[in-house]
């Protein structure tokens, strides 16, 4: 590993994601923020709890031998709703210090997900070569600026760069329309880090999951003209970004 600042670009393995994070670089999150002029934050609780069931299944999935170690089940029940079940919710917390308490509901989903995601023809075979959660930091020769990503998957040897995305539904023919207006970005920084640092020119694939039964997986390739969308908004994000610092 041993990366502790930028000067050292690369691709780096097994970086803890605390560690990713306070390194310092330009990301796609930033970048998104950018793409009008004035960054515009949201947060609310059912974003905070979307995000973490989604790093709880992103943990599952891609570094299982952790999940248990970082997460815990709530008995039965138990919910954060009323004086009693928030008192005891937080006394659950407490006792598991450094754990995410999951509702036993939410639990139980993310089981059955990692039982359809394992027995599936195609994953089985894109997981059969590559790592996951691939921390890439690289200057880069246009921008000049020092840029960072955490790809989800990568394979070299394939060149596939693999991202998965938890949804409440995937509707027909709903996943291209999510990629042209939320995820181009994404796919589009991720393929020219990976072309900086390697000049292997990658295929992006993004797996769809349903959150709940029957827990629906689509595998969605970026197309060209996607990636092309993706790096004119990062050229905006880019410029936004410049004008406010002049």
């Amino acid at each position: 590993m041993g990366v502790t600042k930028t000067e050292a670009f690369g691709i780096v393995h097994n970086l803890p994601f605390e560690k990713y994070q306070q390194l310092p670089g330009l990301n796609q999150s930033t970048l998104k923020q950018w793409l009008s002029a004035t960054p515009i934050q949201h947060d609310s609780y059912k974003n905070l709890q979307a995000l973490q069931f989604g790093n709880a299944g992103h943990c599952l999935l891609l570094e299982p031998e952790k999940f248990e170690d970082l997460y815990v089940r709530a008995s039965n029940g138990l919910r954060q709703r009323g004086k009693l079940g928030k008192k005891r919710w937080a006394e659950l917390c407490e006792q598991h210090s450094g754990k995410v308490v999951l509702r036993a509901n939410e639990w139980e989903r993310l089981e059955n997900i990692r039982k359809v995601f394992q027995i599936h023809p195609q994953i089985q075979k894109l997981w059969a070569g590559g790592n996951a959660e691939v921390s890439l930091f690289w200057q880069d020769r246009e921008y000049r600026l020092d840029c960072k990503a955490r790809l989800d998957w990568f394979n070299p040897g394939s060149g596939k760069i693999i991202d998965l995305k938890f949804t409440n539904n995937i509707g027909k023919n709903s996943t291209q329309k999510l990629i042209q207006d939320f995820y181009a970005v994404q796919a589009a920084w991720y393929c020219r880090g990976i072309y900086q640092l390697t000049k292997i020119t990658a295929d992006f694939l993004f797996i769809f999951i349903e959150k709940y039964a029957p827990h629906k997986i689509i595998l969605s390739s970026v197309s060209q003209e996607n990636l092309d969308s993706g790096q004119q908004k990062i050229e905006l994000a880019i410029k936004n970004i410049s004008q406010s610092k002049n």
